[in-house]
């Protein structure tokens, strides 16, 4: 089963995923929810994969169309709190690369204060 739960604050999207993201319906529909919020105002995406167990190449596709279109708009979209089994996924497809990941961010106000 797969969750999403999106917060906007200041100009950011702070998005939690929960469960595993390996349907390529739930990939699209996550996907389209995050797109659908991200404009001028809200250019900027934070993803938090601490509650998510699992993703699949679909899954990854999925977060780089919200990457695209938070670049398209001056922004960025940013990947926190990946398990260890994620980050091996990210590292091996050379994700890592593309998108800025870090740790240890427990919410929006958490990931302002150090950035």
């Amino acid at each position: 089963m797969f969750e999403i739960k999106i917060e906007k604050k200041s100009n950011h999207i702070w998005v939690d995923l929960i469960g595993k993201l390996i349907n390529e319906d739930d990939g699209k529909n996550m996907s389209d929810q995050i797109i659908s919020n991200v404009s001028n105002t809200y250019s900027k995406v934070i993803i938090n994969l601490n509650d998510l167990e699992y993703i699949n190449s679909s899954g990854f596709n999925n977060i780089l169309k919200v990457l695209t279109s938070s670049r398209n708009l001056a922004g960025d979209t940013i990947l926190c709190n990946a398990n260890s089994l994620i980050e091996k996924l990210l590292i091996t497809t050379k994700l890592n690369t593309i998108f800025k990941v870090q740790s240890n961010i427990e919410n929006l106000e958490d990931f302002l204060n150090k950035n």
